[in-house]
């Protein structure tokens, strides 16, 4: 309901006050995974998808969390660089742990979301923006695994809600006005409790802080204790199997993940299908909610492994004025969408970490500056001028030749005729004199 009622304001302010600018809508659904295209069940999103532009997925960023991802995409940076390294984090400038806030998202002026920067109050080129975030497939799939039979259900839902945006923007004849992305930040995969792990056991109590959630735990040891904390887990984790733990120096570059302050001392990943002690603490809390029995075959749905494992990988599609159509591109990273983004609305991109060239093919037009009406007015004009050119050399060759007879002529009969000629100029210069008062 409450996406509707948006849906329907934004539209009418369109119908009554269309901007001359490119306008652009990007919807993000939270968790939804690439793969649940699969599914079936979701016959709009895939008609739809095929309409326009798509991916199979998207490389998102480390870590596969909501925050992180959701900052990349509006900012074009890394979370090294714009600061947003989980859904919660140690910041040792406030020295605690921060939540979702305005400390959060204020690592540095320098970091520019999309929605912030002026273009929006630009005189000449506002951006016309549009940005909606769906949570769920991701807050019921946290409660009941990604397989689950509520998620399938929500996709259905989901699939139904994105069918509602086409149709209104059919009804206000906007479909070839107005550019939409439909895009998702992460994935899911299913973990049961069996396979969640204690490492908070390896550790003294008083020695430590923690922040973060299943699967990457980050530890900020208190002073002193780094060494033993470390060495403690390591430890654990060579005889367990399931987890890695890693030093800050230590982290792969490929994340962009180390070198930003908030970055956690040590960081404690666990493999793919197993969760930490957080998900020991909330999978009770979840079944008391949801009022389930917590058994051993419960499912609770998992992300924030590497983005390079499949079932992180986040979808794309997209159509509109600017955009091919029944046309497919290879995967690309979650950091160009603000390219794509800045491409469509005409606007100078920031300095970011996306790569230009990753979207361009997307694009109907040459780098948003020439629509294919457009080449085809400028081809077209350019045939008819050239015909023009053409047309007025041949009359002016004409012109020559004939002025060049008549001299040939007047020549050959005044050396044939020179008196008769020679008088009869003088007799036409004579009628031609005006005649005296």
């Amino acid at each position: 309901m409450i996406f509707q009622i948006i849906v329907q304001c934004l539209l009418v302010s369109y119908v009554y006050s269309l901007s001359t600018h490119p306008i652009l809508i990007v919807v993000s659904y939270d968790a939804f995974r690439y793969n649940f295209f699969d599914t079936k069940l979701v016959p709009n999103m895939e008609r739809l998808k095929k309409v326009g532009t798509y991916s199979d997925y998207l490389v998102n960023v480390f870590p596969t969390k909501t925050f992180p991802n959701h900052h990349s995409i509006a900012t074009g940076l890394y979370p090294e660089v714009h600061g947003v390294i989980g859904n919660s984090y140690y910041d040792p400038e406030y020295k605690k742990v921060l939540k979702i806030g305005y400390e959060m998202f204020h690592f540095s002026d320098e970091v520019k979301p999309i929605w912030v920067i002026s273009w929006i109050t630009d005189p000449h080129k506002p951006a016309n923006l549009v940005m909606l975030y769906i949570e769920e497939p991701d807050t019921h799939g946290h409660a009941f695994g990604p397989e689950s039979k509520t998620v399938r259900a929500l996709l259905e839902k989901l699939d139904n809600v994105t069918l509602y945006l086409e149709e209104q923007l059919e009804k206000h004849k906007l479909t070839d006005k107005v550019n939409v992305i439909h895009l998702s930040d992460h994935g899911m995969v299913s973990v049961t409790p069996p396979y969640f792990i204690n490492i908070t056991q390896y550790m003294k109590n008083n020695t430590y802080d923690w922040a973060g959630a299943s699967p990457c735990i980050q530890i900020i040891p208190h002073k002193g204790f780094e060494e033993e904390i470390y060495n403690s887990l390591k430890a654990a984790s060579v005889n367990n199997g399931h987890f890695k733990v890693y030093k800050k120096e230590d982290y792969p570059k490929r994340w962009h993940y180390k070198n930003n302050p908030r970055s956690p001392p040590i960081l404690v990943m666990s493999d793919v299908g197993y969760a930490l002690d957080d998900l020991i603490i909330t999978a009770p809390k979840y079944a008391e909610y949801y009022n389930f029995t917590l058994t051993n075959s419960s499912e609770f749905g998992v992300h924030g492994y590497d983005y390079d494992v499949t079932d992180m990988h986040p979808f794309f599609m997209a159509r509109g004025p600017k955009i091919k159509k029944e046309h497919k591109v290879a995967p690309f990273h979650t950091l160009d969408l603000f390219n794509l983004f800045t491409e469509i609305l005409e606007l100078p991109p920031l300095p970011n970490n996306g790569t230009l060239g990753n979207i361009v093919d997307i694009l109907a037009t040459n780098h948003g500056k020439y629509s294919v009406a457009s080449i085809l007015i400028i081809a077209v004009g350019g045939v008819l001028i050239a015909l023009f050119l053409i047309s007025l050399a041949a009359v002016i060759t004409l012109v020559i030749i004939k002025r060049q007879q008549n001299i040939t002529t007047a020549a050959a009969l005044n050396k044939r005729f020179p008196q008769t000629f020679q008088n009869n100029i003088i007799e036409a210069q004579h009628l031609l004199e005006p005649e005296e008062a």
